[in-house]
């Protein structure tokens, strides 16, 4: 016998503050699924269909996706966290970190092992289909709590669907492991606490003191999510004492929702396993004083992430959205507003009007802890994407309430063209839904180009090489970029033959130049793109021939520099103008340009210019002393830089300063015991300190590496 459904159904009474259920559960919307035998899943149906839809397109097009630039980097400590629990490394401990919990990529790490996964392509594939897999469980998670808020099959539906049909948040399910599992962890703790609450039972809140650790393992900020629940069981718990009720049972809510929370962020976070209490701290207090120091490009204008004001993320959050879900959300917290301030008591008490009070928080929590405590937020909103299922719930609330007045067909037709809509987008678009924006902000030819971040995360080179992977059917195929880590990032996901063809090298020598535009809304001189992507009229992507004629190569240096000079003079302080004239003026033989422009880069904003570009610059000019203070500069920005610390002993070996070129060439070889050219130079070194045996014995190394045996 099948169980019975165990919601409470919503007093329909007269006070303004309630929510009103459309029909009893399973005869919602006027038409019943029947699933007879499963009568407990009937009212679920519909979410459960469109999660097995899009499950179908994802298994068509989870290839289609690149790798973007952090994906690499957050797989490290997943590594690290496996190697440490399985294999009992303590290198966890050892390496840098940038502080955020390991429990959704120790997770990847394990099932790449017990799947026997050992190319990377296999490894990003799997990786990619896993985390839209669980954006997809959380989009349902997302319909089960609004079903049992509002027993509304529409509704329900429409929750998933403004999940799911968030075009931004779509494509970052495949290639974003960090913000994306956070925000569906969160979604999903959510939707069970609404069931604790209902049930108040220990047990469920065991479950959901699980799920907030787990999501709080990923990302530190589910402590935040942790307090406001807590919030309101201690509201539960002083309730019921006024009442004279015994405390016992809220108590043990409480104790179990700590053990739990406590047990699974422990778990799923291997780094807290030496020092639980200090690592968590050292933790928290460095993720909150975290400092990005590179600029982003908003309204047309470079702003260093530490001076954003505070209308950054609401900008971003305003115009890349669906607008009927923005419209809906807005009004459904004023709503919410209203509706409690003329009935505070109700949503107070342990009812379903009072999950709206933990939505409204959750929401407007983390942006005012961003806004108050000056947080870096960069690259859109996507620090900040664990707020919008809050936002969608606000959203239900209002669109619930027009279901209940003779607007109600409008107000569903008005949902199906924002779905239409929204799927136009996605279909003509893919893979490259990040880079939607809505219709208010303009969309004119390469107006977001120049005014906003596109495709920041360079997961669209992997199009780019695949175009000339195709066009140069045979032989190497050598790439010049701005940001080489974002072509060697998407060979990985190429096979093998294919990866191999790929050479990224200097613009002198490479064939080919590819770039996504970051830190670049200019338009390149020179020819047309053999190769580009627009989205919405803006060029997100191109690939171009490297011209080889000296006389053309001078004349588009020459247009660059003018083209560059324009944008200075209408914004003096575009550290990445000045960044990208200094190269030009350099590459121009203008080597006094070339300085000032990079000195006024780095003054504007140090992590505009590449200071080993800089230093080298001062090599070729034999003034190594200044190289060598610029690339102690570059030190103190990026610690495990191996290429710094190579050119740096390199100007030592130049000043005769043979013990502190040994000592920087050592510390390149700490950070990568592989590195090739800190072998050669060291053997160079001690070479030219007389030291025959060293010398001798770093050469012999050198060889080993470049014959790829073990050293």
């Amino acid at each position: 016998m099948a169980r019975k459904q165990n919601i409470k159904p919503v007093n329909n009474s007269s006070s303004q503050g309630k929510i009103v259920a459309a029909e009893p559960v399973g005869t919602g919307n006027r038409f019943n699924l029947g699933l007879k035998a499963f009568p407990a899943l009937d009212p679920y149906l519909p979410g459960i269909l469109l999660f097995a839809l899009f499950l179908i397109v994802a298994f068509v097009s989870y290839k289609d996706y690149g790798i973007c630039w952090d994906e690499p980097l957050q797989r490290a400590p997943g590594i690290l966290s496996f190697d440490y629990v399985f294999n009992g490394s303590q290198d966890l401990f050892k390496t840098a970190s940038d502080n955020h919990g390991a429990g959704y990529e120790l997770l990847l790490v394990i099932f790449e092992k017990v799947m026997g996964l050992t190319d990377s392509r296999d490894i990003y594939l799997m990786r990619h289909f896993v985390t839209n897999l669980l954006f997809l469980v959380s989009a349902l998670a997302a319909y089960r709590l609004v079903f049992r808020l509002f027993r509304d099959r529409f509704l329900a539906s429409m929750a998933f669907l403004m999940i799911v049909l968030s075009p931004r948040l779509y494509a970052h399910s495949f290639f974003n492991s960090k913000d994306i599992p956070f925000m569906c962890m969160v979604t999903i703790a959510l939707s069970y606490a609404q069931s604790a609450f209902e049930k108040n039972r220990p047990k469920a809140f065991l479950i959901v003191g699980l799920l907030v650790g787990y999501a709080t393992s990923i990302r530190i900020m589910g402590v935040m999510l942790a307090c406001i629940i807590l919030f309101f069981m201690v509201i539960d718990l002083v309730a019921g004492m006024r009442k004279k009720e015994r405390p016992q049972n809220q108590l043990l809510n409480i104790l179990a929702f700590c053990v739990g929370f406590c047990a699974l962020l422990y778990l799923g976070w291997p780094y807290l396993w030496k020092h639980p209490i200090d690592n968590f701290i050292d933790s928290f207090s460095a993720l909150s004083h975290f400092m990005w120091k590179g600029s982003v490009l908003i309204n047309g204008i470079f702003v260093p992430a530490t001076k954003l004001q505070w209308t950054y993320f609401p900008t971003w959050f305003l115009i890349s959205n669906p607008e009927i879900w923005l419209i809906a959300g807005m009004a459904g917290i004023v709503w919410i507003v209203v509706d409690f301030v003329k009935s505070p008591a109700v949503f107070f008490r342990n009812t379903n009007q009072r999950q709206f009070l933990i939505y409204l928080a959750c929401f407007f929590g983390p942006i005012l802890s961003v806004i108050l405590l000056h947080s870096v937020i960069y690259d859109d909103w996507r620090h900040l994407y664990f707020v919008y299922p809050p936002f969608v719930l606000m959203a239900a609330y209002f669109i619930s309430k027009m279901l209940h007045t003779r607007f109600k067909l409008a107000v569903q037709v008005i949902c199906f063209i924002e779905v239409d809509a929204t799927c136009m987008f996605m279909v003509m678009n893919h893979p490259f839904n990040q880079v939607y924006f809505n219709y208010f902000v303009g969309h004119g030819n390469e107006s977001l180009r120049k005014n906003y971040e596109l495709e920041y995360w360079g997961s669209s080179y992997k199009q780019g090489l695949e175009y000339l992977i195709t066009k140069v059917p045979a032989g190497p195929i050598r790439i010049a970029c701005e940001n080489p880590v974002l072509v060697t990032n998407n060979m990985l996901i190429l096979p093998p033959d294919d990866r191999s063809r790929i050479q990224v090298t200097d613009p002198e020598k490479a064939d080919y130049f590819i770039t996504n535009y970051r830190s670049h809304p200019y338009d390149y001189p020179g020819d047309k793109a053999e190769y580009s992507v627009s989205v919405l009229n803006s060029t997100i992507l191109s690939v171009f021939k490297e011209e080889k004629d000296p006389v053309k190569l001078k004349q588009t240096r020459e247009q660059t520099i003018a083209d560059l000079s324009k944008a200075i003079l209408s914004n003096p302080d575009d550290c990445y103008a000045h960044a990208q004239i200094g190269d030009a003026f350099f590459r121009n033989g203008q080597y006094d340009s070339s300085v000032y422009h990079h000195m006024r880069a780095l003054q504007l904003n140090p992590a505009s210019v590449i200071i080993n570009d800089l230093a080298g610059m001062y090599f070729g000019k034999q003034r190594y002393r200044e190289a060598i203070d610029l690339c102690k500069k570059a030190v103190e920005i990026n610690p495990s830089d191996v290429n710094t610390f190579t050119n740096m002993g390199l100007c030592y070996i130049r000043v005769a300063r043979y013990d502190s070129a040994v000592y920087a060439l050592q510390k390149a070889i700490q950070i990568d015991p592989k590195y090739l050219s800190a072998y050669i130079n060291l053997s160079l070194t001690y070479k030219s300190a007389g030291n025959v045996d060293s010398a001798k014995k770093y050469e012999t190394l050198a060889l080993k590496i470049q014959a790829g045996e073990k050293l």
